[in-house]
């Protein structure tokens, strides 16, 4: 009697700890590969005003960032840069990735990124 109850609540665990887990590792989402560094430069570098330049793209947590150099002579906002140097939505880059970051940099300080979004 005693050993039916602890098999069956051993069970129940497994079972709570499985549904908990969301399944086996194999079925877990495989993150998209990140978009190819050299489009995404491409998609970018229309918009980009002279003198600036930009970084190598990385990509961090399946995220694609891109820093961007601002001259710093530039005066403005490097929010509105960044929402100015953003993709348009009919742009190819989006059918590989649905999120780029921009670091704007200026005067030796980094801005907080900028999502473009389609």
């Amino acid at each position: 009697m005693i050993t039916s109850q602890i098999r069956t609540a051993l069970l129940q665990t497994f079972v709570a700890v499985f549904a908990v887990a969301g399944g086996p590792l194999d079925e877990l989402p495989i993150p998209p590969p990140p978009p190819d560094p050299y489009r995404l430069l491409d998609a970018l570098h229309p918009q980009l005003q002279p003198n600036w330049h930009l970084g190598q793209p990385y990509t961090y947590l399946g995220i694609p960032y891109v820093r961007v150099f601002i001259q710093d002579e530039w005066r403005g906002s490097p929010v509105a840069a960044a929402i100015a140097l953003c993709p348009g939505p009919e742009n190819k880059i989006w059918q590989e990735t649905r999120v780029i970051r921009l670091v704007m940099q200026h005067k030796q300080r980094m801005s907080p990124a900028y999502e473009c979004r389609p």
